[in-house]
């Protein structure tokens, strides 16, 4: 399973690079705030919504402390997608959140 750490992903949001971020946690906290350009995508309905992926795209999956996000990533990768977990979660990110 291929890993980043939160700051290693700040970094590469920073730099433009990360467009296809999921965000698995519950929508209640991802309406409080989540990393700019992340969509929710709860980790509970993963397997039902792998038709709205795209096999040709690489994805960030983050959550609120890591667990969620490893699962999620675990999951993608078993159906054949590029993804990639990112350590801790949305309240370590250093950078600016938004909110929904």
């Amino acid at each position: 399973m291929k890993q980043v750490t939160v700051e290693e992903f700040h970094q590469i949001v920073q730099d433009g690079q990360a467009p296809n971020i999921l965000d698995v946690r519950p929508k209640e906290l991802y309406d409080k705030g989540h990393v700019p350009g992340a969509v929710h995508f709860p980790l509970s309905e993963i397997e039902d919504n792998l038709d709205k992926l795209d096999k040709d795209k690489a994805y960030y999956v983050i959550c609120h402390d890591g667990k969620g996000s490893k699962q999620g990533t675990k999951i993608l990768d078993q159906h054949g997608f590029d993804a990639t977990n990112v350590e801790k979660g949305v309240p370590d990110y250093p950078g600016e959140l938004e909110t929904a």
